[in-house]
């Protein structure tokens, strides 16, 4: 093998290195954005009082939230936690998504499978 091809190699292992460790990095940032609670006065205050401090809480809560307060906060105008997720977690493809749910069950679904797909 020539000096040459052996540079190569070296380099072509080298830069396939590099992209490894990026992947790695923006994976665990996604992780910890995923996990990540709001500052106490971002949290999301839902109109019947209750307070939502991450992305985790807002899917699980959609089980038991009732149907007039999860309408409050969705309707033709507006999707509050859409914006809420844009606004203090920055992830504009999760608030994106959550914007088109049908309803509550579908929003959840959304929620847990991107929480699932950021943590793996």
């Amino acid at each position: 093998m020539s000096a040459t091809k052996k540079t190569r190699k070296k380099a072509g292992k080298k830069s396939s290195k590099k992209n490894q460790g990026k992947t790695r990095k923006s994976k665990s940032k996604s992780r910890s954005a995923v996990k990540k609670n709001a500052p106490k006065e971002k949290m999301f205050v839902l109109c019947n009082g209750k307070r939502i401090k991450n992305i985790k809480e807002l899917a699980d809560i959609m089980e038991d939230l009732e149907e007039h307060t999860f309408n409050y906060h969705v309707n033709q105008d507006s999707n509050d936690f859409a914006t809420w997720v844009k606004d203090v977690f920055k992830d504009i493809e999760l608030a994106e998504k959550i914007t088109n749910a049908k309803d509550q069950k579908h929003m959840q679904i959304i929620l847990y499978r991107h929480i699932t797909h950021k943590t793996w």
